[in-house]
């Protein structure tokens, strides 16, 4: 089991492998699955800009859930929803104190490249804010960043074009786990800068009509919004 600084409560191995399950069981094809859903959380963490889980929820389900898709019972819905806080939480604190997060990888694929999941979700944070994450992307000097797109598939479709050792294996995992690092450091101003004029717009008057508590959740969970992504937005504020 990952080791987590003391302030945070890791998942245990059940609590892990209850999420696996879950994701696992979703019937859309492009949902993620845990390791997946590792790298989103790594590329919403250490990126520029805040990203609410009303954004990045349907990428979580692959889309909206469908009926048989959603949760079978508001339980599960808090079990599950409450996880992922958890998880989202431990993350932040390992990269809080570590500086550092060593990612959930699961074994490595039939050519003996690990993380591939990881890396694809990843870079499903990043296009959520693509923008923000081009001067990274451009530095010739962020090699250890741009191995997260080159195992995702992105910058050489046919990569590897040999089975990867072990070695080579373990290099790969050291490499991406630094590149997220140092993209939390690179940020660090820019995601404080961002969560001091998120508070400061809550003392705003709201132009925009907001979405009431007991309204349709927007993620297409089925569930209220308190119920659903309301407890999640009120935990990153």
């Amino acid at each position: 089991m990952k080791q987590t600084p003391p302030g945070a409560t890791a998942l245990t191995d059940e609590e892990f492998a209850r999420l696996a399950v879950f994701l696992g069981g979703l019937k859309n094809g492009a949902a993620l699955t845990l390791e997946g859903l590792d790298g989103l959380f790594c590329a919403l963490i250490v990126g520029p800009d805040l990203v609410l889980p009303s954004e990045y929820l349907p990428v979580v389900w692959g889309g909206e859930l469908s009926d048989e898709d959603a949760f079978a019972s508001m339980d599960e819905a808090n079990a599950i929803i409450g996880l992922m806080m958890r998880h989202w939480n431990a993350i932040v604190a390992e990269y809080e104190e570590f500086r550092v997060y060593l990612p959930l990888f699961d074994d490595a694929d039939e050519r003996g490249v690990p993380g591939r999941r990881w890396a694809r979700g990843f870079m499903r944070g990043v296009e959520l804010r693509r923008r923000g994450w081009g001067e990274l992307f451009t530095d010739e000097n962020e090699g250890q960043l741009l191995t997260i797109p080159l195992v995702a598939g992105e910058l050489d479709p046919e990569f590897p074009k040999e089975a990867v050792s072990a070695e080579k294996a373990e290099q790969l995992i050291s490499w991406m786990a630094a590149g997220a690092g140092r993209a939390y450091r690179h940020f660090r101003e820019q995601r404080r800068a961002g969560a001091r004029a998120t508070r400061e717009e809550k003392t705003v008057r709201r132009v925009a009509p907001k979405v009431g508590r007991n309204d349709p959740c927007p993620c297409g969970s089925g569930k209220k919004y308190k119920q659903c992504c309301g407890r999640l937005d009120e935990s990153v504020h």
